[in-house]
């Protein structure tokens, strides 16, 4: 009789696993594609704190974009100027005014699980003139 109860459980055991399985996959994938936005997202805002840090010491849009374009070096497709939007514009920066940097980027997830794309937004401020 002993061996009879060890095949049923043996038998319960796959059946548990079976039903276990999904939702551990599930909490996996899960936990990888958010920890990939949010590492994207972090990132970004790096890249905003270091174009506004630029503008509010050189007061050149140009120059601020290019400092968060080589900011964000991990991001695949690659920032543009298009991406950072910085305020207010070349020449205008007085001290004791406020820089401000927004970069924008859409993120292709890898599963699909938070949708197809994200759209993140990475903001720095700083104050011209130091």
């Amino acid at each position: 009789m002993p061996s009879m109860k060890r095949r049923r459980e043996r038998g319960a055991v796959a059946v548990e696993f079976a039903l276990v399985v999904p939702f551990l996959l599930l909490i996996v994938v899960g936990i990888v594609e958010f920890s990939r936005i949010y590492n994207v997202q972090i990132t970004l805002n790096q890249a905003a704190r270091e174009a506004s840090r630029s503008m509010a010491i050189a007061d050149d849009t140009t120059t601020a974009q290019n400092q968060a374009i080589t900011a964000a070096p991990g991001l695949s497709p690659a920032l543009s100027a298009s991406n950072v939007a910085i305020t207010p514009a070349s020449g205008s920066c007085t001290n004791g005014a406020e820089a401000n940097a927004t970069v924008t980027y859409t993120l292709t997830t890898l599963t699909g699980f938070f949708g197809q794309s994200v759209t993140l937004t990475g903001k720095g401020a700083m104050r011209c003139g130091g």
